[in-house]
Parts: structure tokens; C-alpha cells; sequence
């Protein structure tokens, strides 16, 4: 039977013809339902891969830009001959996520360690079609045996039950079964093992639903672990550390939404975290991509989002709170802060020096919330997170992209000196934890003004460019985006930058 798949990402079928090619053995071992997702790049792909071709493979991926992951070592699919690739689609601004097998493993949800099922196990497989390309897929026959035999570790009853119903995480995987073959709509699932050893397994449809054998679940779980060289009390111990495992991981999980970044991440890139910087004046649209890459990311690696800023985004709520009560008169404090002629603050300390202590202490303020995020930010890295950082210090110049703002004056002011050496020691520091990648948006001021009317002045608009092009002298890494062009076209060309350099 073949069947010809529904709209995909234009990288799965480019994958699937290089495997072709290759003629490599390998097959989708999942349901229609879910395949039409994975190909589209919303869902996992479970491909069973011989592990001969293994090698070939990974060069085929490798050229793709496909990246693997690593998880934490209490996840439940963290076993042997399985690993988690990723293939980016440049022209979408996603990825295809596989769930490469090489022996599919059943067993308890946090203990599968019993390999059944390898390529040579399939007794027949279908094809899909998908732009023209021929994936292998799972026959019917094969997909019900192996949904039941992981049924089978994860089942359970009350002990005088004969018949375990399938519950409501199992009903889709076991809807496709054929119409009864016995009496009273009954159904009976073969295997065939190694040495010419054979299980069956009954299933009929019950008042309650599907239900399936209880004693057939226990032999086949008794011949798959003799099949597999583990006979004796192994059940019991299989149990008791799925319980650790399990707890283990629902135990990270609740850290994890208590204490966000404070623990590595459920999957992470096998090249460690990365600290990503986008830089750009009013306008070029740095909150809105941070968001939709902190989403695109997000959906399978550890990510996080971090604000270097003094807008919007989140911070300290001591400094929100006194820039809320401030920001009406900023202008005008600002104007005398700036006035170091007539009334000199090194003289007497008269309006003019009591607000420009202020602003001293407003500016230490700002510095150390900015350095603390900096510093946060390379700690989830070392963790394993993807930081998507929304702008980044700079010690270049003062008062423009988020850089030191004590003017040069009050470097001469008694008391207010050592506050200025302060914050120029402090955006120092933050100039040498530089970001992995940093990404600059760049376009013209008219595109700023369009989005952000009345937000930033062309003068203050071209400073900040300015600064940005002698950043990028000093720095040759500093990518340059442009950022004129629409939210999709720009996001997708951010997103390529970042996973290139994963």
C-alpha cells in the first residue's frame, strides 16, 4: 500500500531522498495520525535505522546541519541505541525532530531495556509518499505488535481483573486493529522470537473499551526478557527503578518550574548551552524575534529568554518601580544633570548636584541589574540552555545601547567619582562575558519610524548605527541582519544564524 502525505517541510523530503539514495535500511515506526505532524515539523519522527547503516546516517544528517541532542539522565527515553536529531528547514525557520532507533526498546516508561524490535524484525513495510520522495513506513500488523508490547511493561489492574483495558493514552495507537478474527470480537496478536519461541497475546472489545489478556501480557513479558537474557527476579527490579527514575524526574520537573534555569534541562544541544545576543536600535523588532525564537527553540531544547534593557522587559522591581514614578520628568532631570557650566556641582551642591547624585545611583542601579542578567544568562548556558538575550551591554560609548550613562562631569564630582569608576568597572566586566552570537538589525530610520512612531530622534537613530558599525570593527564574529524586511523573513534568517553556530 502506498499513500501520498499531506503538505511537509521542504527539508523532510530532501532527508528522505538522501537516505534513498544511500539505500539505507530504515523505516517511520508511527501511525499515520501523527506522521503527518512530524513531517511538517510539529511532531517526532520515529525512524528504525539497521544499525549497519548507522555511520551513513550521521554524515547524511551531519551535512543537512542536522544537530543531536542529550538528556538528562533520568529522562525516560535515555537508553542505549536511541538519540534525538534535529534537521533545521532554513526556508521555514524550523526543524524536523527524530527519534533515531537503532532496536526499538520496550520495557517500563523510565526502564527500557529489552531490545525486540530491530530493522530485521519488521516483517513488512509500506510506503508514503511525500513530495514524490518514498518513505518506508510501518505495516499495520507490525505498528499493533509493537503497541502492545509496550502495552504490556505499563499495564495495570486491579489483581483480580482477567481483562486490562486499554486506557485513553493507548486507544489511539490500538485503533487501527483489524475487525475480529475470533469468537466474541476477539483478537489474537503473534510474536515471533529468536530460538523459534512464540507469544500470544489476546485482545477483544469489551463494554469498557479494549482490553487486552492479563495472563497473555505476563507471558510476553516473561519471553521478551528471556529473549533478551534476563530471566528471574529482573521484573521486580525493573519496577523499582522505573519508581526512582520517575520520581527522580518528576522531582526536576517541579525545580524546574520553581527555580527556572537553576538546573540543567530536560534535552539540551550535545555542544552544550549558547548565549545569543540581539543588538539593534528602536524599531528593528529585537523583542518580537527574541519571543518567536525563544518559542521555536523552546519546543524541544532548554531555552530561555533574558532582557538587558530598561523598557518593557522584565527586571528588577525596585528599578520599575522608581523609573515609574521618574519617567514623567526625565527630560527635565536629565537636563540638569547635563549642566556642568555656570553651576558647578564640584562647588556647591545645589539642585543640579542633588539630582545628579540621583542619576549617579540610577545609573550603579541599572549596571548591577544589567550584570547580574549577564552573568545569569552565561550560567543557564553552562547548564545547557539556549539564552535568547534581547540587547547587550557595551563599554564603548556612553549613553547609547544599553552602555554606561554617568556623564564624563561627574567624574570630577567629590563622592560621585567613585560611583562613575564603579559603573565603568561594572560595563567593563559585561564587555568581556561576550555572547556566543551576536546578531546586529540593522535598516534604515525610516523603517523605525514606521514601527515605532516618535520613539527615537534620526540623530540618536544614527548614533546608535554608528556605534554598531565600530562595534563590528573591533568584533569580526558580530553578524549583521537586516532587519527591514517582514517579522517571517527576518526571523528565519536569525534562526539560521543561531543553528549554524549551535
Amino acid at each position: 500500500m502506498s499513500v501520498e502525505a499531506g503538505p511537509a517541510l521542504p527539508i523532510a523530503s530532501e532527508l528522505f531522498r538522501a537516505f534513498n539514495e544511500c539505500g539505507l535500511k530504515y523505516g517511520i515506526i508511527q501511525d499515520l495520525a501523527s506522521l503527518q505532524d512530524g513531517l511538517a515539523g510539529r511532531d517526532d519522527l520515529d525512524v528504525l535505522l539497521d544499525k549497519h547503516d548507522y555511520p551513513v546516517f550521521c554524515s547524511i544528517v551531519s551535512k543537512l546541519h542536522g544537530r543531536r541532542s542529550v538528556s538528562v539522565s533520568c529522562y525516560d527515553n535515555v537508553c542505549a541505541g536511541r538519540e534525538d536529531w534535529f534537521v533545521p528547514d532554513f526556508s521555514h525557520g524550523r526543524y524536523l525532530h527524530l527519534d533515531m532507533h537503532i532496536g526499538l526498546r520496550v520495557g517500563w516508561e523510565f526502564r527500557k531495556r529489552y531490545p525486540v524490535f530491530d530493522y530485521a524484525a519488521i516483517t513488512r513495510w509500506q510506503a508514503i509518499y511525500v513530495d514524490g520522495v518514498s518513505i518506508p513506513i510501518v505495516s499495520l500488523e507490525d505498528e499493533v505488535r509493537i503497541a502492545i508490547a509496550r502495552f504490556a511493561f505499563r499495564a495495570w489492574a486491579l489483581p483480580w481483573r482477567q481483562w486490562i483495558t486499554v486506557g485513553d493514552g493507548w486507544r489511539d495507537q490500538f485503533a487501527r486493529l483489524p475487525g475480529p478474527s475470533g469468537e466474541q470480537g476477539l483478537h489474537v496478536v503473534e510474536y515471533k522470537f529468536g530460538g523459534g519461541s512464540t507469544a500470544n497475546c489476546r485482545v477483544q472489545q469489551s463494554a469498557d473499551g479494549l482490553a487486552a489478556h492479563r495472563g497473555d501480557l505476563a507471558r510476553l513479558r516473561r519471553s521478551i526478557r528471556e529473549m533478551c537474557g534476563f530471566t528471574g527476579r529482573y521484573g521486580v527490579a525493573d519496577i523499582a527503578v522505573h519508581l526512582v527514575r520517575k520520581t527522580s524526574y518528576l522531582a526536576l520537573r517541579s525545580l524546574h518550574r520553581l527555580m527556572p534555569g537553576r538546573l540543567p534541562p530536560k534535552r539540551r544541544p550535545a555542544a552544550g548551552g549558547f548565549v545569543v545576543a540581539l543588538i539593534g536600535p528602536d524599531g528593528m523588532g529585537k523583542s518580537t524575534q527574541a519571543d518567536r525564537l525563544t518559542q521555536i527553540f523552546r519546543w524541544k531544547f532548554g531555552c530561555a529568554q533574558a532582557y538587558v534593557g530598561t523598557g518593557d522587559g522584565n527586571g528588577w522591581w525596585l528599578r520599575k518601580a522608581l523609573q515609574t514614578l521618574v519617567f514623567p520628568h526625565r527630560r527635565r532631570l536629565k537636563s540638569l544633570v547635563r549642566d556642568d557650566g555656570n553651576n558647578s556641582l564640584s562647588r556647591n551642591w545645589s539642585k543640579g548636584g542633588v539630582v545628579g547624585a540621583a542619576f549617579a545611583l540610577w545609573a550603579v542601579l541599572i549596571a548591577l541589574e544589567r550584570y547580574a542578567v549577564v552573568k545569569r544568562a552565561h550560567r543557564w548556558a553552562t547548564r545547557g540552555l539556549i539564552v535568547i538575550c534581547d540587547r547587550w551591554p557595551q563599554a564603548l560609548r556612553r549613553g547609547y545601547l544599553d552602555g554606561p550613562t554617568i556623564p564624563p562631569h561627574l567624574f570630577s564630582v567629590p563622592g560621585l567619582s567613585a560611583l562613575a569608576r564603579l559603573e565603568q568597572r561594572l560595563y567593563q566586566k559585561m564587555a568581556e562575558c561576550r555572547p556566543d552570537l551576536t546578531l546586529h538589525l540593522v535598516s534604515d530610520f525610516a523603517v523605525s519610524e514606521q514601527r515605532k512612531p516618535g520613539e527615537i530622534r534620526k540623530e540618536a537613530f544614527d548614533a546608535r548605527l554608528s556605534l554598531m558599525a565600530e562595534l563590528r570593527a573591533k568584533d569580526k564574529d558580530i553578524r549583521t541582519i537586516d532587519a527591514s524586511a517582514g517579522i517571517e523573513a527576518v526571523g528565519r534568517e536569525l534562526f539560521r544564524h543561531i543553528w549554524l553556530s549551535l
